[in-house]
């Protein structure tokens, strides 16, 4: 029999962006960062891949539609939190169709756009670090967060 293995959790994060700006959803009701800004994101559900997974979740939350080919991975991080690790999956897109609207009303108090800059103010921490990483050193793809060092691995 084998040993029961550690479970890591996994999330999608799309920086949805147009003419330097960035669009941000405020958290509400949730027990992690209510009050915060947050990008449209979700965890992936089980037998979806990452990129079926950020689009069902752009559908879902801001009510827009975005295609696979229009999607680009710009970082994958892993991050420890004070409860679990995580595998975020961050995809940046200027193409969408729809009108973006806030479909989340329960969990979301609103979407606007904000500058693309580092740092945003009121992101959360994690991902206001996957923009710094994306902004300074857009070729780096893979990053740590949340561990003793964060660091990020050049060339992959």
């Amino acid at each position: 029999m084998e040993p029961k293995r550690f479970m890591v959790r996994c999330a999608v994060h799309l920086f949805l962006v147009k003419d330097g700006k960035i669009l941000v959803e405020k958290r509400k009701n949730r027990d992690y960062c209510n009050n915060r800004l947050d990008v449209i994101a979700s965890h992936i559900t089980g037998n979806e891949s990452a990129i079926d997974a950020i689009i069902r979740t752009a559908k879902i939350e801001v009510n827009i539609n975005v295609k696979k080919e229009d999607l680009k991975i710009i970082q994958v991080m892993h991050q420890k939190s004070e409860s679990y690790e995580y595998i975020n999956y961050f995809f940046i897109t200027d193409k969408y169709s729809g009108e973006l609207k806030n479909n989340d009303i329960n969990y979301c108090d609103g979407i606007k756009w904000v500058d693309f800059k580092y740092p945003i103010d009121n992101l959360e921490p994690y991902i206001n670090e996957a923009v710094k990483n994306y902004i300074e050193d857009p070729d780096n793809h893979f990053t740590f967060y949340g561990w003793d060092n964060n660091w990020l691995i050049h060339n992959i």
